[in-house]
């Protein structure tokens, strides 16, 4: 194959997948499920750098079959699962394709499982037990703990003002209070009476 060949390499990863190769100046991140057309000369310096062979064989898919061979990548036919493939595999698969998956599956493709089986809530009981087996990840557990983050959610808000349904009896012992000092009132004061006027005799003389 030509080294300038450009080949279609595909983000398996349920996150951001970055890789940089510094001689050459090259910095790239793929976006969950993003494709990108990498030169074949580029992916053979990448399998130099640390880590990079992690991340062709895990996190990334080579979609092409001569570019694996080129790059003399040995993989499982569970290498080029889609997450469609993942999914259905889930939920029509029988228990040993799923066992196989767990065993041989990239470490990305595994993730992607683990999502997805609990997003889906697959209801194959021994599918989940096989996959807490495999990678400890208890999916009856993140199930529960989404639904009670969904019912947390849906709660209103604010609080509705509760009603009383009986009558409550104010005169009762139980109810009655007593003031611990006057209440203060507003009223204005009543102006002081004033004193009447004294009536005098007038007396004349004649």
């Amino acid at each position: 194959m030509d080294e300038k060949s450009l080949i279609s390499v595909r983000n398996r990863n349920n996150g951001f997948t970055g890789y940089s190769i510094p001689d050459k100046g090259i910095w790239r991140n793929f976006a969950p499920g993003e494709t990108k057309k990498i030169s074949l000369e580029e992916l053979q310096q990448l399998q130099y750098q640390p880590g990079g062979e992690y991340t062709l064989n895990n996190l990334l898919v080579v979609q092409d079959a001569s570019a694996l061979e080129y790059l003399n990548m040995q993989v499982e036919p569970e290498y080029n699962y889609t997450e469609n493939d993942i999914r259905n595999l889930l939920l029509n698969g029988s228990l040993d394709q799923m066992k196989d998956f767990l065993d041989f599956a990239p470490t990305g493709a595994i993730e992607i499982a683990k999502e997805i089986a609990v997003k889906e809530e697959i209801p194959d009981v021994r599918k989940r037990e096989a996959i807490f087996e495999a990678t400890g990840f208890n999916i009856n557990n993140a199930i529960n703990v989404n639904r009670a983050m969904a019912a947390e959610d849906e709660k209103p808000a604010v609080e509705e003002k509760k009603e009383r349904r009986a009558e409550v009896h104010a005169g009762t012992a139980a109810t009655k209070q007593r003031r611990a000092s006057i209440p203060v009132t507003t009223a204005e004061p009543k102006a002081e009476a004033k004193p009447a006027t004294p009536n005098y005799k007038v007396v004349t003389k004649n």
